[in-house]
């Protein structure tokens, strides 16, 4: 993992609010899948997916959840573009 995806995870962990290692690690394997019990364990392409995804929770924070894949889409789909 390079130090600039360090970085970018820390401030993601932040926004979040998941600040200790126990919230750490049980949110990188509920993300990825890939279980670590120690950051030097987080490859580059797994951090590149856990960042990803933590910044799709960042982003999504604050908007209702209704718990329909169709109402939650963040993006128009084609039939919404006629």
């Amino acid at each position: 993992m390079s130090e600039s995806q360090r970085a970018r995870i820390r401030a993601l962990f932040a926004d979040l609010g998941v600040a200790t290692a126990r919230e750490q690690f049980k949110t990188v394997a509920e993300t990825t899948g890939v279980r670590i019990t120690s950051v030097a364990e987080l490859e580059a392409t797994t951090a590149q997916t856990l960042i990803s995804r933590l910044e799709s929770r960042v982003a999504s924070r604050g908007r209702a959840n209704t718990g329909n894949s169709w109402d939650d889409r963040e993006e128009d789909t084609w039939i919404d573009r006629m």
